[in-house]
């Protein structure tokens, strides 16, 4: 029976209604090799490396080019000198756009290790007015060494790398696949991240700061019959053991997206950490603190009055981050007045209550003020459960400090 059932696979493999990747890859010309990228820009060719065919598709955008929202040329408005803010690294004063390599993969798994490939590799780079996006894919595995090879030349030419969470994946993944086949790793100057400063930004604005999250809430851009990233693996297995292309388009035109979706939001963070194009409260929040820790002090108060001054649900906490950055300088009396006017529009923070009491009790030595608002804040905090009770805002504690108000005179 087995032998039957191989004898007949052999046929279909020989009359060509079964193909698999591996033929495909020794066929280029043929019609489902063809067909595969047939509505995709740009041009596909082999290159030739000491490790064999390396087959790559590159594609040229000029810089005028609209993705979504944002023409691609805004990246050129971006500049070091804003980025270390947010990224707390000062090296990153240095970043030229013209000297980045965008980054992203599309993988036979989501969780890395040596038993991932990274079949298809897109990078990307500024070249005079135009944008060029290269995709190295692995038509087989044979051919892995050659397209690492490759790679790697590419990317030494680019001191700074910008990836969407490639420092944790996308690099790791590839200098893995780079040592077992025994290249140097690629390991450039500077890695910028931008899920690093999306998470910063953007973290109460949005619920998700997935890539695509942001492009439909940030950039203009709503995906069409994409596929999920999931699904890839499997689309990829499909096309070496079936030869199957109709959905790897798709994952090429993910990739695509991916890389041309970086170029852009890297113009808003840069545009955002520049003090620039702040259209939501919770983007003021994030740069005022950040502005605070990074002792660039009146901006960063201007940012936080800014968040305050709404009727966002965040404009209280802008406003209490402020009172505490007053308390820290000892300036009470700016700090006391946040704290009575956010109680008095009806505030539900404990914390509120608390932060008030222990001005009166050790500044002010005002113990039946400060007995008052800590009894206040029992009442809030005994709604809360999500104090542990550790807290200073727990209800042990502020019994506890109940207790100790009441000995000091209080009643």
């Amino acid at each position: 029976m087995k032998r039957n059932l191989r004898t007949r696979l052999s046929d279909l493999h020989r009359t060509g209604e079964v193909v698999t990747g591996r033929q495909l890859a020794d066929n280029p010309d043929s019609a489902k090799y063809s067909e595969l990228f047939s509505d995709l820009q740009g041009q596909g060719r082999i290159e030739e490396t000491p490790f064999g065919p390396c087959y790559l598709r590159e594609t040229t955008y000029p810089l005028e080019y609209r993705h979504g929202s944002m023409a691609l040329s805004g990246i050129l408005s971006c500049s070091g000198k804003t980025l270390p803010l947010p990224a707390f690294n000062r090296d990153m004063v240095s970043l030229n756009p013209e000297q980045c390599l965008f980054l992203d993969t599309e993988t036979t798994g989501l969780s890395g290790g040596a038993g991932t490939w990274a079949f298809l590799i897109g990078i990307g780079w500024l070249k005079g007015s135009s944008f060029i996006l290269r995709q190295y894919f692995l038509r087989r595995p044979a051919e892995e060494r050659a397209i690492l090879s490759h790679f790697s030349a590419a990317a030494e030419k680019f001191p700074t790398m910008v990836s969407f969470n490639g420092k944790l994946f996308d690099l790791p993944l590839i200098q893995t696949r780079q040592t077992l086949a025994g290249f140097k790793q690629s390991a450039p100057l500077l890695h910028l991240d931008l899920l690093q400063y999306s998470r910063l930004f953007w973290r109460k604005r949005f619920p998700s700061r997935s890539l695509q999250a942001l492009e439909k809430g940030l950039l203009g851009i709503k995906r069409l019959d994409d596929i999920p990233g999931a699904e890839i693996p499997a689309v990829y297995f499909d096309f070496l053991r079936r030869g199957k292309t109709e959905q790897l388009k798709k994952v090429f035109r993910h990739n695509i997206l991916d890389i041309l979706s970086m170029v852009t939001l890297l113009e808003r963070i840069s545009n955002l950490a520049a003090g620039r194009r702040i259209e939501h409260p919770a983007e003021a929040l994030a740069m005022g603190k950040l502005c605070l820790q990074s002792d660039r002090i009146e901006e960063g108060i201007s940012h936080l009055r800014n968040a305050a001054a709404g009727r966002s649900p965040l404009a209280e906490e802008a406003a209490l981050e402020l009172a505490l950055y007053y308390k820290r300088q000892g300036k009470w009396p700016e700090a006391e007045a946040i704290w009575l006017e956010s109680i008095a529009k009806n505030t539900t923070n404990p914390g509120v209550y608390v932060e008030l009491a222990k001005y009166y009790e050790h500044r002010c030595s005002n113990y039946q003020s400060a007995l008052n608002l800590t009894r206040h804040a029992l009442v809030l905090a005994a709604g809360n459960r999500d104090f542990p009770h550790s807290s200073e805002f727990s209800t042990t504690a502020l019994k506890h400090r109940l207790q100790r108000l009441k000995r000091r005179g209080a009643s």
